[in-house]
């Protein structure tokens, strides 16, 4: 099976993400991954999406993080490029999985990776709901692969 088309997302570092020996800090990798999510979902779905008042989440995209792991490779500095490769690697019912892969965009070097599980949710009802079928198809669209599901 052909491996995704991943969304690319460039990830400036700034002076804050810095720990005292000068090395990007470990809970700052998290943010990362947030944004990355933030890349994809506007490669899916486009700039111009209506957002829900209360999530900030796109109309139609909403969910709720349950799980994130980030594996730390090599240390990133204030003199690196990075960035952030996503795609969707496995489809449940009710939820999804993001994969990460955080490298140095001059040498390749990968710094982390990393992976989250994203639970489908109506935050109106207050619990999950199945990934629709048309979203999961949008996005086997835009990465050039069907996805496994779980």
């Amino acid at each position: 099976m052909p491996d995704p088309v991943p969304v690319e997302v460039p990830i400036p570092i700034r002076w804050r993400d810095l720990d005292a020996l000068g090395h990007v800090n470990n809970a700052v990798y998290l943010t990362y991954f947030e944004v990355a999510r933030l890349g994809y979902i506007r490669a899916l779905l486009g700039d111009d999406i209506q957002r829900d008042p209360r999530t900030l989440l796109p109309v139609g995209f909403q969910f709720i993080l349950a799980e994130v792991t980030c594996s730390f490779r090599s240390p990133a500095t204030l003199s690196d490029r990075l960035i952030v490769a996503i795609w969707v690697s496995q489809v449940g019912r009710k939820s999804f999985v993001f994969e990460y892969r955080i490298s140095d965009e001059v040498t390749g070097r990968l710094v982390a990776e990393g992976c989250s599980t994203q639970v489908w949710y109506d935050y109106a009802a207050g619990e999950s709901r199945t990934v629709p079928a048309e979203v999961v198809e949008r996005m086997e669209r835009m990465q050039g692969v069907a996805i496994p599901r779980a």
